[in-house]
């Protein structure tokens, strides 16, 4: 089986592993210091935004809340937001 290009289509070659293995070194390298570099948090302030999502769901659920309470009949229909 020695020099059969079945078994071995490739011929082994210790350059062609070293250039491998340095291309796999630096690869590795730079993806730990692109993940060490990495901000843990945001460099702006997102406080205004979540509050005003947070304020805007519990409106929406307050609204969710009259209308259910309107379609039980618990409320009254006549505020235009509701209809």
């Amino acid at each position: 089986m020695q020099g059969d290009p079945f078994w071995d289509p490739v011929a082994f070659s210790w350059p062609l592993l070293g250039i491998f293995l340095a291309i796999a070194l630096v690869l590795t390298i730079g993806f730990v210091l692109w993940l060490v570099l990495q901000p843990d948090e945001p460099d702006h302030d997102t406080t205004d935004l979540v509050d005003k999502a947070t304020e805007h769901d519990r409106d929406r659920a307050r609204t969710v809340g009259r209308r259910l309470d309107a379609d039980s009949g618990r409320a009254d229909v006549s505020e235009p937001e509701l209809r």
